[in-house]
């Protein structure tokens, strides 16, 4: 799959688009093909390093919309419209459309 990766603060020229693995689905996780995504202040301020607490390596792009592509949970549904802000903090929001 593909992601925006930064690996050190700095300008706009540091988001990299690549490959990176598809992550393992755990209980009550989907997988998301992502149909769009954002990039919100708050990741701009970890791109520009005043977030301080951030570690690099990190995947931006939290913000999304897409098409369940496998779930574990009955919840929803392959093929299912969803919305939803991802990430460690993020991981358990989301809406179906």
């Amino acid at each position: 799959m593909k992601a925006v990766k930064i690996y050190q603060a700095g300008g706009p020229e540091q988001l990299i688009y690549q490959d990176v693995p598809t992550p393992d689905i755990k209980e009550s996780w989907s997988l998301v093909k992502i149909k769009g995504f954002g990039i919100n202040h708050s990741e701009i301020f970890t791109r520009e390093g005043k977030s301080p607490s951030v570690q690099f390596p990190r995947i931006l792009g939290i913000e999304c919309v897409g098409e369940v592509a496998q779930s574990s949970t009955p919840a929803l549904a392959v093929g299912q419209k969803v919305v939803s802000i991802m990430g460690e903090m993020y991981g358990r929001n989301g809406a179906r459309l």
